[in-house]
């Protein structure tokens, strides 16, 4: 063939396939959008276009909502903030289509559309006011009659969307109970009934930066950096911030599950005074904080809140066990807090109750990993206890601190089983003598355990008078004692070493081959 001619052809191959891509893949969703656009029923009309709503609700109650200032409200019968769903509706509204078209339709009744059995809802958009009226389900298919006020045609319209449009008036409330940015919060002041807790949250000095070229400060400095949380009332400690930072965030996802607007003076009672109430105070030290109160319990299975309105909301009685009601809850509990790679060894100390100490230490390798001498831990099980130390966590505290009467009656004076951790040596310096002794390896941690009850294992850290207890569940994954070591942590013979017979046992009765008869 012509190379000519090829070339040709190949051109026009490539403009046709041009063509149906552009045209036929590529603006086919143009065209669907273009074709649903004719057939709706407030042509012109966009969600951001409708200002107010009114509707009767699927529970009965007739309603209006209004757009202000870029949020909606339920301005009638009660004024609330909306819910999003709201939007949803004004969504529907503007974007409904029509499935078919009855431009001579039967009377009104015929389809449900009279004023006794319809779904009207009106609303505005620009300076006109519109209403679409919901009838019955269609004889087949899935959707139902529809009208606009605007015209006499009967539309079909999917049932999905008139759906979208019957909700009660709790689903069309703004059901968050408490509005705030959880990052600002800088105190929060705890109570339930016998106890207050203050937790704060530290501010860190602003950094400054040089200015280049000399030592003289760059103008301006970064903003302050929010430190820890620390509890400041009953006593002055370390808090538990994973504890503050979920409850913070436990409020800020709280919504209602219903709603009171007409308190009773019985209702009212409940949280006077509730059963747990907290207090969030920002930056401006001027303003009022802002305050939840959950009532105290009736038997019912909802809880009544009060959070600075008129109107109470409602929630699950059991979503209390969400909001701790112990001072220990919020105080920082950890024994032990490092990165489990950083450990490198781990010295084991048992008290024997009725023999000699034990003690065993264990090391880490690059190549074989965790071992341990003497005796010798099960696989796996050296790798987990470091993982479960790195992050111990008590979940009681039994006194600031004990004499050692006290702590001998606990066992902690001398401690039943002291674990120590500690990291990788550092170097040797380049100018250090060569009689000099190594560098210390630093210590990680040291945590001494007492005695095991039924309510737990008392222990303390090293350089810290708090006594603390660990739960039976934590403790199980621990070598708390030498009995514990051998029953779930120790190596366990093989069922060929457990069944071979002692050499040296055996030596004794075998007779010799030449005194034998």
């Amino acid at each position: 063939m012509n190379p000519r001619t090829t070339g040709i052809l190949l051109l026009g191959a490539l403009g046709l396939f041009a063509f149906v891509y552009f045209y036929e893949m590529q603006g086919e969703g143009a065209r669907l959008e273009a074709e649903q656009a004719t057939k709706r029923l407030f042509s012109g009309i966009e969600a951001a276009d409708v200002t107010w709503i009114a509707l009767r609700t699927s529970d009965g109650v007739d309603a209006r909502f209004e757009q202000r200032e870029g949020r909606w409200e339920l301005t009638q019968p009660i004024a609330f903030p909306a819910d999003a769903a709201v939007e949803r509706i004004a969504e529907a509204l503007a974007t409904v289509t029509s499935e078919t078209t009855f431009e001579h339709p039967q009377p009104d009744a015929e389809y449900g559309l009279d004023d006794a059995a319809a779904g009207i809802v009106r609303f505005g958009a620009g300076d006109a006011e519109h209403a679409l009226r919901i009838g019955k389900a269609t004889p087949v298919g899935s959707n139902v009659y529809a009208r606009t006020d605007e015209s006499p045609a009967v539309h079909t319209i999917a049932s999905y969307r008139a759906t979208a449009l019957e909700r009660t008036l709790t689903d069309l409330r703004d059901k968050q109970i408490l509005d705030f940015d959880t990052s600002a919060i800088r105190e929060l002041e705890v109570r339930w009934p016998g106890a207050r807790v203050v937790l704060a949250r530290t501010a860190q000095p602003p950094r400054e930066t040089a200015a280049e070229g000399g030592d003289e400060k760059a103008e301006g400095a970064a903003p302050d950096i929010l430190g820890d949380w620390q509890m400041t009332a009953p006593i002055a400690s370390r808090a538990d911030s994973d504890a503050v930072d979920n409850l913070l965030s436990t409020l800020s996802y709280l919504r209602a599950d219903g709603f009171v607007d007409a308190p009773t003076d019985a209702q009212r009672e409940r949280l006077d005074p509730p059963d747990f109430e907290v207090l969030l105070r920002g930056g401006d030290v001027q303003a009022a904080p802002r305050a939840l109160a959950i009532s105290r319990p009736d038997g019912a299975e909802k809880r009544l809140v009060r959070a600075g309105r008129d109107v109470l909301f409602e929630i699950a009685a059991a979503r209390l066990t969400d909001f701790p009601r112990e001072t220990a809850a919020y105080r920082d509990r950890h024994l032990a807090r490092f990165l489990a790679t950083d450990a490198q060894q781990v010295d084991f100390f048992f008290h024997a109750p009725d023999g000699d100490p034990v003690a065993i230490r264990a090391e880490r390798s690059a190549d074989a990993g965790w071992s341990s001498t003497p005796e010798s831990f099960g696989s796996g099980k050296l790798a987990d206890v470091v993982s479960e130390l790195s992050r111990l966590e008590a979940a009681d505290i039994v006194a600031e601190s004990m004499g050692e009467t006290d702590l001998e009656k606990l066992g902690l004076s001398p401690p039943s089983t002291i674990l120590t951790v500690l990291g990788a040596a550092p170097a040797p310096a380049k100018d250090a003598a060569p009689d000099a002794l190594p560098p210390a390896a630093p210590r990680l941690s040291e945590v001494h355990f007492g005695n095991v009850t039924p309510e737990g294992v008392v222990a303390r850290a090293v350089g810290d008078p708090i006594v603390y207890r660990v739960d039976l569940e934590t403790a199980e994954r621990l070598p708390v004692s030498l009995e514990a070591f051998r029953n779930r942590f120790q190596e366990k013979p093989t069922a060929a070493e457990e069944t071979a017979p002692d050499a040296e046992a055996d030596s004794e009765l075998r007779v010799p081959a030449e005194e034998s008869p």
